[in-house]
């Protein structure tokens, strides 16, 4: 049984299951090879091949899986169609009480246009709800164009700019994007 990779894709949505599943240390694998792809493609114009294999190491250690699912209210969880890892979220609590923030959220590029982002943003807000959170909060790459222009048809908007030092000499120069939990997603 596939569980990612290429091989035949479902021919309708309708067709496969999506699911969207807490990360286990048996799919940490599975995660690290989806990740390695997602980050290459989308990334390599937007930030160094060097800084993406810097911030995967760092993001993806089996220290840092285990320090994320240590994280009180925190989830990593992978999207699944059908037997098949396609996307995965991370989220968790935010900067202050109200906040709960989105970590992370990735979707292989041949599945872009299925609305799969959208169920894991959906999926991210109601375990904000379910934490009591005002704010759905996430920082983004400042030339991230297509991650901007999804946040905001989601209802985020700008709440600043800031730049991270992530170490050995990189930095992440991101905008801070906030929205209210419970903001209406989307329909089309």
């Amino acid at each position: 049984m596939e569980r990612f990779g290429g091989g035949s894709e479902p021919r309708g949505e309708g067709e496969a299951e999506v699911r969207i599943a807490p990360l286990t240390p048996a799919d940490w694998p599975v995660l690290r090879e989806l990740a390695e792809t997602i980050w290459h493609e989308h990334y390599r114009t937007i930030i160094s091949a060097s800084q993406i294999e810097f911030m995967l190491s760092e993001r993806l250690s089996d220290d840092a899986l285990r320090r994320q699912a240590a994280v009180t209210d925190g989830e990593l969880a992978v999207l699944w169609l059908a037997e098949r890892a396609v996307g995965y979220c991370g989220s968790g609590p935010g900067a202050s009480a109200a906040e709960f923030k989105l970590e992370q959220l990735y979707v292989l590029a041949e599945m872009r246009g299925r609305r799969l982002g959208w169920q894991m943003l959906a999926h991210v807000e109601r375990r904000a709800e379910e934490c009591g959170r005002a704010w759905l909060t996430l920082q983004v790459n400042k030339r991230n164009a297509t991650a901007i222009a999804f946040y905001r048809r989601a209802g985020f908007h700008v709440r600043e700019e800031a730049v991270f030092d992530i170490g050995n000499g990189y930095v992440m120069d991101d905008y801070v994007m906030q929205k209210p939990v419970g903001g209406i997603l989307p329909q089309a």
